[in-house]
């Protein structure tokens, strides 16, 4: 079996994984299309200390499944962006996305689906609709990860919310948002990225046309490095919220935020909310009702065995979305 894994902190394309063995309770899922998220790309830097199989966002096809969820046999699917365990406390409190003995496929503790074939929990596999086509069905966490972004603050009058960062996740960001009663804009560096935002009717700007006035009710943070939080810190009004996406890249990269922008946090009596995992069947619905666009930001498409050739295109400052094809040889 094909698979793109990380070992040893090396990437590497294994030609002969050995197929995965369910329990009960789980399922083998064939990958037909994988996303490459900025995760999936975090992952394979090394800023997080997983070693398996690569992929976080993708959608297949139940072949087996000896216990659970039978009559999901032969259904596409999602996989849920935590697999919980449904036991602990904090399960038993309704927060699974926090779940103690949580996995997530591709990042903690569990293969993903950068394969031709994974096991995963059958309880965490989620029904895509008729409507929603494979490729859009590849982008259903990411699209979660925004729609969470949205439900962590308040609509009061018409607030205005910035997104900073134009990659993958800053343009889903932004079209969600822009879906609330808000005055919207995306600020990023790359034109070919901002650009997208045309299509859909979205302000966007260049960072460096920005001014630092300090006068956002809401910023979302999705650069995934220090520096962005720190603009973040610098656009937000008083009392208003940063929402903060990812810090992966940063943490890793850029060290500590400086003492002058905690200073101004504490001064400015600024909320930043961490803002993780989402709801995967709220993402489903919406891209079943056609509100967001994910077809449009897939630049390439690759089979599983140009996997490498994937993540290093993924990586490119002008690149928006890469999707591998997993199915039958590789694509």
């Amino acid at each position: 079996m094909l698979a793109l894994r990380r070992q040893g902190g090396q990437i590497t394309l294994s030609t002969d994984e050995p197929e995965p063995t369910p329990k009960e309770g789980e399922a083998i899922v064939r990958v037909r299309i994988a996303a490459v998220t900025g995760l999936d790309l975090a992952v394979a830097h090394g800023v997080l200390a997983f070693e398996g199989t690569l992929g976080h966002s993708f959608v297949g096809t139940v072949e087996s499944m000896p216990g659970g969820r039978r009559k999901l046999a032969g259904a596409r699917v999602v996989v849920a962006s935590v697999c919980a365990c449904g036991r602990c406390d904090r399960c038993a409190a309704g927060f699974t996305a926090h779940c103690r003995e949580r996995t997530i496929p591709g990042v903690i503790g569990r293969d993903g689906g950068f394969a031709e074939r994974v096991r995963l929990p059958a309880n965490a596999l989620i029904p895509v609709p008729d409507e929603v086509d494979d490729d859009s069905a590849a982008f259903a966490i990411p699209l979660a990860a925004a729609i969470q972004a949205a439900q962590q603050f308040t609509i009061k009058g018409k607030p205005f919310v910035t997104v900073l960062g134009d990659g993958r996740l800053g343009l889903i960001v932004g079209q969600v948002m822009a879906r609330l009663n808000a005055s919207v804009r995306v600020v990023g560096r790359h034109a070919s990225k901002l650009a997208v935002c045309e299509r859909w009717g979205l302000k966007h700007r260049h960072v460096d046309e920005v001014g630092r006035r300090a006068d956002q009710d809401v910023v979302v943070d999705c650069t995934g490095t220090i520096e962005g939080l720190a603009t973040a810190v610098r656009l937000v009004r008083p009392r208003g919220t940063v929402v903060v996406k990812s810090l992966l890249v940063g943490r890793a990269a850029s060290g500590a935020l400086p003492a002058e922008i905690l200073e101004i946090i504490v001064v400015n009596e600024i909320a930043v909310v961490g803002s993780g995992a989402g709801p995967v069947p709220e993402a489903l619905a919406m891209l079943r009702r056609k509100e967001v666009d994910v077809i449009g930001l897939i630049s390439r498409r690759l089979p599983l065995r140009d996997g490498m050739a994937a993540l290093r295109l993924a990586g490119q400052p002008d690149t928006l979305g890469v999707l591998l094809a997993c199915g039958e040889a590789g694509g």
